[in-house]
């Protein structure tokens, strides 16, 4: 219900897009999740969103850990772009945060590249941070890793998508 809040809110308030990222959209444990069922909720959850809200751009920020979730359920670009297949909706896309990139082992850059050439890069979140599992360090944009940060702009570039950047 929360989501779909937001959505009103972001009708509202003349708002074009909603990002959702869950903090609890995943297990801690072995043996814990029936990782099946919670990938159809997800995508069950979304379409629903997606349909409610048509007019709005609803974006997906994956992370593939945080403090209080050991595991999320779409822990990478690639199977956070699976979701939006599966949802197949065309207002369902993609938020990149950079820095959750790092956090789950893969180059920002190449996570532009692969989303942008599916047409589903709605917005970006420009950070950095030492790849810590289960942390955020939300340090300042290229201050840590200054070479991927401008492999990165150069790939938004080049996929030719116009986001939103945060």
């Amino acid at each position: 219900a929360t989501t779909l809040e937001a959505g009103e809110w972001a009708e509202k308030l003349g708002c074009k897009h909603v990002i959702v990222w869950s903090a609890f959209c995943g297990y801690d444990y072995s043996l814990q999740s029936d990782f099946q069922m919670a990938w159809d909720l997800l995508v069950y959850s979304f379409r629903e969103i997606c349909d409610a809200f048509p007019n709005l751009k609803i974006s997906l920020e994956f992370k593939p850990t945080d403090e209080n979730t050991r595991w999320f359920i779409a822990p990478s670009t690639g199977a956070a772009l699976l979701i939006t297949e599966e949802v197949n909706r065309e207002n369902m896309g993609l938020c990149i945060d950079f820095g959750h990139c790092l956090m789950a082992g893969e180059n920002p850059a190449q996570s532009i590249a692969l989303v942008g050439s599916k047409k589903k890069l709605f917005a970006v979140q420009l950070n950095d941070g030492y790849q810590r599992l289960g942390a955020e360090d939300g340090l300042m944009f290229g201050s840590v890793h200054p070479a991927m940060a401008l492999e990165f702009c150069l790939w938004l570039r080049r996929v030719n998508v116009c986001c939103f950047c945060l």
